[in-house]
This record gives structure tokens, sequence and C-alpha cells, in this order.
């Protein structure tokens, strides 16, 4: 083997595009990578890239700004491929040869594929919004949770307090049992708010944390299912942050929803605990399980696993039909754990 078959054998395993053209941008030559990146053959002239077919450029200038600057750093912009499709690319290039006895210039074009990682970077950020999105919702829960405790909460109990009052000074028996309508009313509003408040926020979440938190949650939800056996196992040894906190409630939250909606199931297993560095949520039901081909898509589940993503947790889902669902989340015991432990 030759130096030169030995320097094509390199080109040729290249995942950039590598090709030598002459200062008439005619293709001297290219490697393998290059061809299946834009279709272009030997003898042929490289087409300008989207930059260089927009920007003005003086009369003795080149078009091409890559030639107009002999060494340039690498840039982006679209190149047209044989197809006629446009390709993202980086791009550089270099004066490798000046010729004195032809004057014939030789530029090296290395060409790299930009597209995949545009979608990377598109898809990175867009996992980035959403969790940002879920922290920023998690936050305007807790305020307006403790608006609606101390505000109006606060407010409908004075009210209540009032009209107690003003019902012992009332002889009228038609009057008397008016303000008994009102007081009623009141005290249900008050309910109302209660839960609405534990709904945005459960105020165990942050005074006991999140054992006592999903206990409570549990045992509501076996106060409306008393055909259905919950059983639970929560084993942590100190408290999480309250970010992780809140997310592996909505996880078991979301869960518990989706059991008893659509799962019909006699036992449901919640257990917490911390195992190899690693906080784990195991969550099971023996429900009609489902096909996760079909329910994947599903926005509960995708929610489920976008809070997983958000505390840089490891989210896995198993149904099978006939034979319930398991859904568990491990979350890095450095990421559980609050940082004032």
């Amino acid at each position: 083997m030759t130096l030169r078959d030995f320097e094509h054998q390199i080109l040729d395993v290249l995942k950039d595009g590598v090709i030598v053209m002459d200062h008439d941008r005619t293709i001297i030559s290219m490697n393998q990578s290059a061809e299946q990146l834009t279709g272009w053959q030997i003898g042929e002239p490289v087409p300008y890239c989207s930059f260089c077919q927009k920007r003005n450029v003086n009369i003795s200038e080149e078009r091409c700004y890559l030639i107009e600057h002999e060494r340039s750093p690498y840039f982006t912009s679209e190149m047209p491929t044989y197809s006629g499709k446009m390709v993202d690319v980086e791009m550089n290039t270099a004066r490798i040869l000046n010729d004195p006895t032809t004057g014939a210039t030789y530029y090296l074009l290395v060409l790299r594929d930009f597209t995949e990682r545009k979608r990377r970077e598109a898809h990175i950020l867009r996992e980035q919004m959403v969790r940002e999105l879920i922290r920023a919702r998690e936050e305007e829960h807790e305020r307006l949770a403790q608006e609606l405790h101390d505000g109006v909460g606060q407010s409908l109990f004075s009210i209540t307090l009032a009209l107690n009052s003003l019902q012992s000074d009332v002889v009228d028996p038609d009057k008397k049992e008016y303000l008994s309508s009102v007081i009623s009313e009141v005290s249900l509003l008050m309910d109302h708010v209660r839960n609405y408040s534990k709904q945005l926020r459960p105020v165990e979440l942050d005074q006991f944390g999140l054992e006592s938190a999903l206990q409570v949650l549990l045992d509501s939800f076996a106060t409306r299912y008393p055909n259905v056996a919950f059983h639970t196992d929560f084993r942590l040894k100190t408290r999480c942050d309250s970010l992780v906190e809140i997310n592996l409630y909505r996880i078991v939250q979301e869960a518990l929803v989706n059991a008893m909606k659509y799962a019909n199931p006699t036992n449901v297993d919640c257990r917490v605990f911390e195992q190899e560095e690693q906080i784990e949520l195991l969550f099971r039901d023996d429900g009609v399980g489902f096909d996760s081909l079909v329910v994947s898509k599903g926005l509960g589940l995708r929610h489920m696993e976008e809070r997983a993503k958000t505390i840089e947790g490891l989210f896995q889902i198993v149904s099978v039909i006939g034979h319930g669902t398991e859904i568990s989340v491990s979350v890095p015991r450095e990421r559980g754990h609050d940082e004032t432990d």
C-alpha cells in the first residue's frame, strides 16, 4: 500500500466531508462522507451556501466567504445538495496549495453535518423548558396554596365567627334559621378552599415530608375506594429537597388517578426507600394493565416522565394486560437529599 492509498483510506473513514477544490470551486477530490452528504461528484462545481448566495459583495470580492478569507473558523450555513435539499452544515476552508507553475490555487473544504446536532440541541432546549415550566408551576402552586390557606381561609373563618356571634343575638326564628344556612354555606366554602389549597400544595409535604404526604394521599384514596387494598412502605433516612418531594408526590398522585380511573385494581402497592445511592419509588397495581405501544403517548404518562427528568430521575413503566402496571423512579441520592441536612 502506497502512502497515497493510506491517506485516501484515512479520509474515507472520517465522518466529516473533505473536499479539495480549485479557485473556480471545481471539485478535484472528495472523500466518501462528502459524497454521501452532498451527492456532488468530482469535476462539478461546489454550489454557494445560503449565506454566500445572499451576502453583499464588492466587484473585486469573491462571493465565497471561505475563499475570500482563505482560512476561516467554522461557521454554519445551509448547503444545497445534489437532490436540491438544503442541509445544515458547519464548514471551514484553508488554502492548501498555490502552484507557481500553473498559477492554480487549491482549497480544502471541510463539511460537518449540523442537522443532527441542531436536533439534539433543540431536544435538550425543549426538555429544559419543560423542567423550568414544571418548577415555575409548582412554585406558583405553593404561593396560591399559601394565599388560600392564610388569606381566603382565615377571612372565611373570621366571617364564620362574626356570623355565629350575630346569630346568638338574633331572636327572630326565621332570621336565626337564615343565619344558620349562611353559616353552613360559609363552612362548606371553607372546606372547598382547604381542599383546593391541598390539591395545589399538600400541607403535609412542607411540614412533615414526602412519606407523611404520601400516606395521607393514599389514605384519602382508601376512603374513596374501600374495595381496593392499599399497601405502603416508606423508608427514607432524611428529608428530600422540596423539588424532589413535590415531583415524586405528583407522580404517585397521577399513578393513583390513572389506576383508579382505568385499571380497576384490587391491590395497590406504593414504596419509597433508599438503595445503592438512589432514592427509589415503586408503584404497582394488579389491575387490567395496558398495551404500552398504544398508551405510551398518553398525556399522564408523559407528565410523569417529565417530572422524573426534572429531578434527574430515571422513569420506567411496565404494564402487562391482565397483570397490572409497575412504575419506578430512581433519583440520584445526591440530587434527592436536602442540601441543609
